[in-house]
């Protein structure tokens, strides 16, 4: 049963190795052009003397020259709910809709027993393809790591163990889509929209309360947005306010709301009128004013606590999926 299982996706097998070789192949390429960039610029040696703010010219420059690479951020998110839609969703849908399941239950092999062998295989191959997939985003990263501290933000999806566990959680889906839905096209549309809301909900409403969100609140200036202990330290910072002295907001992120300074200092009239106040004024008036900037982040060295919380329930949701499928195919009477 175990060779009949295997030999089923020979071809899916395939297909997978030629997008996990294009995938490395595009990898290799403009990975070593981001690392000679990164050493040939100067922003290397910049970097291992200085902090991140003080070699920002060269950093700006960096992500302007690789900045036409954020293309590829969606289809990479994705490459995990591929895997769910083309190889899980027609794992047993295919069978139920052409019918060759009532001969495959009558050859001596249970319905239990040919499920697990199919479904493992899948949930297998989901597993090395994952890996594969983790290994090489993260080598292709590892420049863009240093130079953003983007990891724990922009790029965790990208790498670690949640690409991992995000294709088993696919292809699981993806069976128990083909069970319920017994349609190859449907069950593979209904793996995709699943797949999508899960991923959408968990980095916006689950993964900000993984752990207690820490704040810093720093002396405004005028300037990059972050001070230099989150820069540097790849903080995933979740919100930016800029508050007086009693805590009133009169600002988010590099941005000022002049009208709330009227009345409160002088030489700072309404920002409906046609002239903008003197910055030297403005600074003045923020200085008297106790101004200060209010960071809600989460540390950089949270990166692989969040992965695996974030590894465990997408393994656990898609024990679920597997559950539910077995459940729908135990109640099948033919």
């Amino acid at each position: 049963m175990l060779y009949v299982a295997l030999r089923r996706f020979r071809h899916d097998t395939t297909a997978i190795a030629i997008a996990l070789a294009g995938v490395g192949l595009l990898a290799l390429i403009t990975g070593r052009s981001m690392n000679r960039e990164y050493r040939n610029s100067g922003l290397a040696s910049c970097l291992a003397a200085q902090s991140q703010s003080q070699c920002r010219d060269l950093v700006d420059q960096f992500g302007e020259k690789f900045n036409a690479l954020q293309f590829l951020i969606v289809p990479l998110v994705l490459l995990p709910a591929l895997l769910g839609a083309f190889i899980g969703a027609p794992l047993v849908a295919r069978e139920l809709e052409a019918g060759t399941h009532r001969f495959l239950w009558t050859q001596g092999v249970t319905r239990q027993r040919w499920f697990a062998y199919t479904s493992g295989v899948a949930l297998g191959a989901a597993l090395i393809a994952g890996s594969l997939y983790a290994l090489i985003a993260g080598a292709w990263l590892d420049t863009t790591n240093t130079v953003t501290g983007e990891r724990l933000s922009q790029l965790y999806d990208f790498q670690g163990i949640v690409p991992i566990a995000a294709s088993v959680f696919a292809v699981a889906v993806g069976v128990a889509s083909g069970v319920a839905i017994r349609r190859t096209v449907p069950a593979m549309a209904a793996t995709l929209g699943i797949f999508i809301a899960v991923r959408v909900s968990t980095a916006i409403l689950l993964r900000p309360r993984f752990a207690a969100v820490k704040t810093i609140e720093v002396p405004f200036r005028f300037g990059p947005v972050l001070d230099d202990p989150l820069l540097n330290g790849g903080a995933w910072v979740l919100s930016t306010k800029m508050l007086d002295a009693s805590g009133k907001q009169i600002g988010h992120n590099e941005s000022i709301n002049i009208d709330d300074f009227v009345g409160r200092c002088p030489n700072i009239q309404s920002g409906a009128t046609d002239s903008l106040p003197n910055p030297g004024d403005v600074n003045r008036c923020l200085n008297d004013l106790g101004a200060h900037t209010m960071f809600r982040y989460h540390p950089g060295d949270r990166f692989w606590t969040f992965q695996l919380i974030e590894s465990a329930l997408l393994l656990g949701l898609a024990g679920v999926a597997i559950a539910v499928g077995v459940t729908t195919l135990n109640r099948r009477t033919a």
